[in-house]
């Protein structure tokens, strides 16, 4: 089982499978991005080596005991049963507000035959957001700026950490505008890279998949301004990418 395991992980950390012991390095500093890391979970769950939580794995030893104790959480969490789950406030005692942002390399998405088959998009995104992107003119562009949304909710609001990515759901108001209980949300792209930015509410709110309107009423003018902020910021990281070079 572990040289099967082996070939699959050195395709990702480029090592040589017969290189990797127990303190080999495999998690997302190992890889080349956060999409490249759940795709290396979504392959060895293809192959019949399931991993639950697997976020704080760091290193290999720690995924070979991660997969040899069969754990209740492997279930895929229901989030279409309607239950509320209350999320915490993110902000610090002296903040009143988080900010999170990330950039994805669109090139990274997988192409594949059926997305709503693939391991790696059922691990990832909810069956709602896979039926969204699809109908998109760049199905690819569009699963990388919801990916790169989970992200930046993540950075936001260390609360969803340890959640699975598709039970992080965006939805899509009837504006085309993404929203996820509890934060402030903008997503970009250009035909390389996809941007988002999150900003957490200081108010916790109640997290449900069918968002029928705002998330958040009267918000203060000045979190307009964190917006802007945070998005010429992610402008500018991008300017620097592709002209820094």
């Amino acid at each position: 089982m572990d040289a099967a395991i082996k070939n699959i992980i050195s395709l990702y950390i480029k090592i040589p499978a017969d290189q990797i012991n127990t303190n080999t390095i495999i998690d997302r500093t190992a890889v080349t991005s956060s999409i490249m890391l759940h795709r290396m979970y979504a392959h060895l769950a293809n192959e019949n080596f399931a991993v639950a939580d697997y976020w704080d794995i760091k290193d290999f030893g720690g995924l070979q005991k991660r997969i040899n104790v069969r754990q209740d959480s492997t279930a895929t969490p229901d989030i279409s049963s309607g239950k509320l789950t209350v999320i915490p406030a993110a902000a610090s005692e002296d903040k009143q507000f988080a900010i999170g942002i990330d950039i994805e390399q669109i090139s990274n998405m997988p192409l594949v035959a059926d997305y709503r088959e693939d391991e790696f998009y059922t691990m990832n995104f909810a069956p709602a957001e896979i039926a969204y992107c699809i109908l998109q003119s760049n199905s690819a562009a569009s699963f990388a700026g919801l990916f790169a949304a989970k992200e930046a909710i993540i950075k936001a609001n260390n609360f969803f950490l340890n959640k699975p990515f598709h039970s992080i759901q965006i939805v899509h108001l009837p504006n085309g505008k993404p929203v996820h209980p509890g934060f402030k949300l903008s997503i970009s792209h250009t035909n390389d890279m996809a941007i988002a930015v999150a900003i957490a509410l200081d108010t916790p709110l109640v997290n449900t998949p069918a968002i029928a309107g705002p998330i958040a009423s009267n918000p203060p003018a000045y979190l307009y301004l964190l917006v802007f902020a945070a998005f010429f910021l992610s402008l500018f990281t991008l300017f620097l990418y592709f002209f820094g070079k």
